[in-house]
């Protein structure tokens, strides 16, 4: 993404006016924009955790990735990024929460080395851990089929769909309940995994074109009926109100970024 500011004319002579269009500086980052922020989150998630690293096959080019063996992988670095951009999407919340529009907008005018890019790109990190804890609470309540890829659905594509928009709705609750260390995204899928199977055999009389939807509905309706104990708030307000500082990470262990307890 490019954002050009143009320097106005002085009062003075004309001659000493720059030329129309002159930009005072430029920024590319992907987190600007929603539509690029995907792919920033799909490369931190894969280069912060192991979590994917045997799940995930990526191009031997991307050099921030971790690369192996083709026929050893679940899904495409494609499929994944796919997968983080339908959570994105379905939780404008979240998004509004760790990357505000006004914060964006401050930083696009304060320039690429300015604290409040920083204060971005720090933003971009907590959404990054969030959607972290969710997957990480997946392959843990789920480690069956984390591990089966050939009869499970939760590496087939209605599988990942349906994981994909419980997760946007799992981690916009747990930001506005402040519940957003990993313990109590694992209780949530815990409760989860004790009322539905993800094998293949549970759903053969269901037509493919409703096997998302299916899926979905019943992955809610057990999330709903789960009990949850409720977190500690780690800042009053709302964690839209956290004061970034200029570089470092929040003091709180709850938010998730300096530990992933």
């Amino acid at each position: 993404m490019t954002r050009l500011f143009e320097i106005p004319p002085p009062n003075g002579d004309p001659i000493d006016a720059p030329p129309v269009g002159t930009s005072l500086f430029r920024i590319d980052h992907p987190l600007y924009e929603a539509d690029s922020r995907a792919d920033w989150v799909a490369e931190r998630l894969l280069a912060d955790d192991e979590l994917f690293h045997d799940k995930v096959h990526v191009p031997a080019k991307a050099k921030t990735r971790t690369v192996g063996v083709r026929g050893a992988k679940a899904i495409t670095y494609s499929t994944f990024r796919g997968i983080v951009d339908h959570m994105l999407r379905e939780a404008p919340r979240v998004q509004s929460v760790c990357i505000p529009d006004d914060l964006v907008e401050q930083a696009l005018y304060d320039g690429p080395n300015s604290i409040t890019h920083h204060k971005v790109e720090q933003g971009g990190q907590l959404l990054s851990r969030l959607f972290l804890h969710y997957w990480r609470a997946v392959s843990h309540a789920f480690d069956e089929a984390w591990e089966d890829h050939r009869d499970h659905l939760l590496w087939h594509p209605h599988g990942l769909a349906a994981l994909a928009s419980l997760g946007a709705r799992v981690v916009q609750d747990q930001v506005d309940t402040y519940d957003i260390r990993q313990r109590y995204f694992d209780e949530v899928l815990e409760g989860v995994a004790s009322s539905v199977s993800l094998a293949k055999s549970e759903y053969v009389g269901i037509a493919p074109h409703e096997l998302t939807d299916h899926l979905l509905q019943k992955l809610a309706a057990a999330r709903s009926g789960s009990r949850r104990s409720a977190g500690l708030t780690a800042v009053p307000g709302t964690v839209g109100s956290i004061d970034w500082g200029s570089g470092a990470v929040p003091a709180s262990p709850d938010l998730g970024i300096a530990s992933a307890s």
